[in-house]
């Protein structure tokens, strides 16, 4: 069937049959016929094909199984509760949906195909007709909700209220909407016919009805529920509400007119009795929980809808902008909703597909696992995505809402009845999270119902699958996000000492909290012998640190924090104390006497002790507790050991040595002679060198009868191997040594044949070669035998390319100068050296005799600062530069920072170690702290005083670095010989 725009087609029908003949079939039992009016035919069943027109053929199909009476909301024992089990609480509530027309590429239709309709104002009926002729008619019903189709009920269409389904109905399309209600008392009739003459004067053919119509036509209909079902209620015929039209942007239920008993029906509540008393009870419960899916995918969708249009988009526009600079607030979009957009149109494409298919098969639907099976396969990168991020999402809403009043007013604003009921935006963030297992539970229903023929029952375990294994792989996700909310939160109440930096490393994706609880520590005073301090032990997987609680929701750092690769536990078994309980300090005993005496109660407590034994910076504590912290201390302990063996910073390479070399190794260095790796090791009296991997060429090439050789290294891009005996710098050409890679040709040397640099009085403290003024200079330091000052004394080395020609000198002085106290270090900077004395550090320049101590202190630093008594008290141990305008001074206690002026910066910030180091090497941007006594060394980030990492070697003693670049070479204790300690990737 067809509509046309010319009105000559529509007119009166006859007018003997009434609402009564209208709606007296339909109170007739399935089994029974009822007559039909004179000169009109049933409508044909509604088509799937949508946006083409249906030709009908010659009129024989029947749909005597679709008339069914829609409108009985009780059950059978009175009842309007669901009958669907537990799911029936999922809510549905009405959400607006964009209306779309056909497309107009169909050719136009001839006047014989044209309906013809008759319309009674007088007795509120309209009465369908239709021409005789039934060959190549045309459908002109696709629009109408199948369940009324051949069907009086569309004669006795209700008025409904003009309220909202969705709360935002607004826009272009609400001029539809106005331009409908021609008046206040149009009746049932006269709004189908302008719903007819509508789509018949439209341009385009007639519109199609969308998913959400479909819906709130159902809902329309259940408010001309009639006494045959048992119930009292019958809607009026004329009502005062304004019309119903398919193409206005939202669709009222009926709800609000009064007219409907329940807002949220159930799918008995829409068909006729007759039908669901025919139904099995599994298939009566089946049918109820597809329409139980589609009502709870509306709602889903109404809620997403939300999300896009209430919180993003103006976020987006808002002016002026909520977050500053404006990359920060897309940053904050796309971390707080993460992927909610994609899946707010995958579940409108998905409610689309569902309302078609019930739209089609009404009353009775199939199935639509094949629907969910295609959109499932679409969207589950999308919730796995958006799950795994969802604590990180409300954490950062919250914060926001915390430091932003702007931003905290932007979602007040949003938090009415008409955008979003109500909800905080946190309801809105949850939905995506809850909507899968939903879903889950509605199958795991229906798969219980399914008769065992039915194609569902093959089906419906494969998406069931597919939903668990998207819900179990992001709960490790959500609880380690969880997790790392946690750490952030406790993170942020820690306070610690002022000065004193401690770098959590919170930001690492790797760190976690392991465990948080309270412990107690024995306090022993003269007045309270008995006393206990209440403390929150909080476990890392890098660090323990002991707090204590404050009012205001603070955790005091009450001690330094423990780092775990020097935290041991010696302790775990002692025996248990006794603790009183003060804060109910005395009670009778459990079914006591009224007149026994009170006693004070007690609980016990296990100690387990722990300690870091690091000297002088050691620390040992014996704490209490009732719960099991020993599990979880090694548990973390053990796993921060294979993290570090996966992530290592520094790596320990070992040097094989040829078996010739049976004396005690003093000194090493590697670098690079013909193209090969070369290494030199020095004994009390020989220098051996040769190929580092090859063992065979090693040859003793310097060969001393007396004496004791302290320091072996080169000159680099000269050629020169100085050696340190017996407080003589001697220098020895490589050229003449190691002519060529054949150790064959290699020569030995002896005392005499090296050139002496040190002056024969002076007895040399230590030897170094680096760069400053853009020379490349050798320096050695002299302790003066008379006064408590050291002379160092530069050497420049000169092009030399052989030795033959000794009248020709190989290194020229420089300069000197000299520092008050014995140095015991130096190093080389752009302009100046900083020498290492035992109680401050001199910055002096080659060749001129004025220097300065440093560090200093700016004003606003206090007297007892940490920072000061650390310098004041503390032995120097070195001092390099970490930046452009930064240097780092090194204690033997810790650190600090220093402007190139020589004065203390970072608000005299300071590092604590977590050893006693007797060494320190920088590379940067590491420091190398040796301690050893205990065969460690600690590895920290110069910058941010981060702690990397723990080096532990048996009997690892590092040779002192001579020269800029050289290797880490350090003895070993576990039988390997010698070490080298490179950094990974280098």
């Amino acid at each position: 069937m067809s509509l046309t725009q010319s009105s000559t087609h529509l007119r009166p029908g006859p007018t003997a049959a009434g609402p009564s003949s209208s709606t007296s079939s339909l109170n007739q039992s399935p089994s029974q016929t009822s007559p039909k009016p004179k000169g009109l035919k049933k409508l044909r069943p509604w088509s799937l094909a949508a946006h083409a027109r249906r030709k009908v053929g010659n009129g024989t199909s029947s749909i005597d199984d679709h008339e069914t009476q829609i409108g009985s909301t009780d059950n059978h024992n009175g009842h309007t509760t669901s009958i669907y089990g537990d799911h029936s609480h999922l809510e549905a509530t009405p959400y607006q949906d964009v209306r779309t027309r056909a497309s107009s590429d169909q050719s136009p239709r001839r006047s014989s195909d044209t309906l013809q309709i008759g319309i009674t104002n007088s007795q509120n009926e309209i009465d369908w007709e239709e021409e005789e002729s039934d060959d190549g008619r045309v459908d002109a019903y696709s629009w109408v909700d199948p369940s009324i189709v051949g069907t009086a009920r569309l004669r006795a269409t209700p008025a409904v209220s003009q309220s909202d389904l969705s709360g935002s109905g607004s826009g272009s399309r609400s001029n539809h909407r106005s331009s409908n209600q021609t008046s206040q008392n149009t009746t049932p009739g006269n709004e189908v016919a302008e719903l007819l003459e509508n789509a018949g004067t439209a341009p385009s053919p007639p519109a199609q009805l969308l998913p959400d119509d479909s819906y709130a036509m159902l809902l329309a209909y259940q408010s001309t529920s009639t006494s045959d079902s048992g119930h009292t209620h019958t809607p009026s015929t004329t009502s005062h509400a304004a019309p119903l039209s398919p193409f206005s942007p939202t669709l009222p239920t009926p709800s609000e007119s009064g007219m409907l008993r329940n807002p949220n029906p159930e799918w008995y509540e829409l068909v006729d009795r007759t039908l669901s008393d025919s139904l099995s009870k599994e298939e009566l419960k089946r049918q109820g929980l597809w329409w139980e899916m589609i009502k709870s995918e509306r709602e889903y969708v109404r809620d997403m809808k939300t999300v896009c249009e209430v919180f993003i988009q103006p976020l987006r526009e808002y002016d002026p902008p909520l977050l500053s600079p404006e990359s920060r607030l897309h940053a904050f979009i796309a971390e707080v909703f993460s992927t909610s957009q994609q899946i707010y149109h995958a579940h409108v494409r998905l409610l689309g597909r569902l309302m078609e298919r019930q739209r089609h098969e009404w009353p009775l639907m199939t199935t639509a696992t094949d629907i969910l099976l295609g959109t499932l396969l679409e969207i589950v990168e999308l919730y796995e995505s958006y799950m795994k991020n969802y604590p990180f999402a409300e954490a950062r809403v919250r914060r926001e809402q915390e430091r932003n009043p702007p931003f905290r007013a932007f979602l007040s604003q949003r938090n009415t009845y008409d955008l979003t009921r109500r909800r905080d935006i946190s309801v809105f963030l949850s939905r995506p999270v809850t909507r899968l297992p939903r879903i889950l539970l509605v199958l795991e229903a229906l798969y219980k119902v399914t008769p065992p023929d039915h194609p569902d029952k093959e089906d419906i375990p494969t998406a069931m699958e597919m939903l668990q294994g998207v819900v179990r792989s992001t709960q490790p996700g959500i609880e380690s996000a969880e997790n790392k909310i946690k750490l952030w939160n406790t993170a942020e109440r820690l306070l610690f000492k002022k000065g004193e930096v401690v770098e959590l490393d919170i930001a690492d994706p790797k760190r976690t909290l392991v465990h948080m609880g309270y412990v107690f520590r024995r306090v022993r005073s003269e007045t309270n012998w008995h006393g206990w301090q209440d403390l929150r032990a909080i476990l890392l997987d890098n660090y323990f640190l002991l707090t204590r609680d404050e009012e205001n929701g603070k955790h005091v750092v009450v001690s330094r924090p423990i780092h775990l690769d020097f935290l041991h536990l010696t302790s775990a078994d002692g025996v248990p104390e006794r603790r009183y309980d003060s804060v109910t300090k005395y009670q009778k005993r459990p079914g006591a006497h009224m007149l026994e005496p009170v006693f004070q109660p007690e609980r016990l407590m296990f100690p387990f002790t722990i300690t870091t034994s690091g000297g002088p910076n050691g620390r040992t504590y014996t704490l209490c507790t009732a719960e099991e912290w020993k599990e979880k201390i090694e548990g973390a302990k053990t796993l921060r050991k294979f993290d570090i063996e996966g992530n290592r910073t520094f790596a320990i390479h070992s040097i094989t040595l040829p078996p010739q070399i049976k004396d005690s190794i003093n000194a090493a260095d590697t670098f690079t002679w013909h193209n090969r790796e070369t290494i030199a090791i020095a004994t009390a009296r020989g220098v051996w060198l040769g190929w580092r991997r090859d063992s065979k060429t090693f040859r003793q090439l310097i060969n001393f009868n007396s004496g004791h050789i302290s320091m072996v290294s080169i000159v680099p891009d000269f050629g020169w191997l100085l050696v340190s005996s017996s407080g003589s710098l001697l220098a020895y050409n490589l050229r003449d040594m190691i002519p060529t890679s054949n150790p064959d040709t290699w020569i030995t040397k002896g005392r005499l044949d090296g050139q002496r640099l040190s002056a024969p009085e002076h007895n040399i403290a230590f030897a170094r070669v680096g760069v400053t003024k853009g020379r490349l200079l050798a320096v050695c330091a002299v302790h003066s035998r008379n006064s408590h000052q050291t002379t160092l004394n530069f050497y420049e080395p000169l092009l030399n390319p052989s030795s033959a020609s000794y009248g020709v000198p190989s290194f020229r002085p420089f300069g000197n100068i000299t520092v008050p106290g014995y140095a015991s270090d130096l190093s080389f900077f752009r302009q100046t050296v900083s020498v290492v004395t035992e109680k401050t550090f001199v910055i002096a320049e080659p060749g001129n005799p004025t220097y300065n101590s440093i560090p200093t202190f700016p004003h606003e630093i206090p007297e007892r600062a940490m920072v000061v008594r650390m310098v004041s008290g503390s032995k120097p141990l070195g001092m390099w530069q970490v930046d452009e305008s930064e240097f780092l001074l090194v204690y033997e206690w810790g650190a600090c920072w220093v402007t190139k002026f020589g004065e203390v910066s970072r608000k005299g910030s300071f590092l604590r170690w977590n050893l006693t180091p007797s060494y320190v090497i920088f590379r940067q941007p590491h420091l190398l702290l040796f301690d050893e006594t205990h065969s460690r060394a600690e590895v920290r980030d110069v910058t941010s005083g981060r702690v990397c990492e723990v080096i532990e070697e048996k009997g690892m003693k590092v040779f002192p670095i001579v020269r800029l670049g050289q290797g880490v070479i350090a003895r070993s204790g576990t039988g390997r010989g010698l070490i080298e300690i490179v950094e990974v990737g280098l």
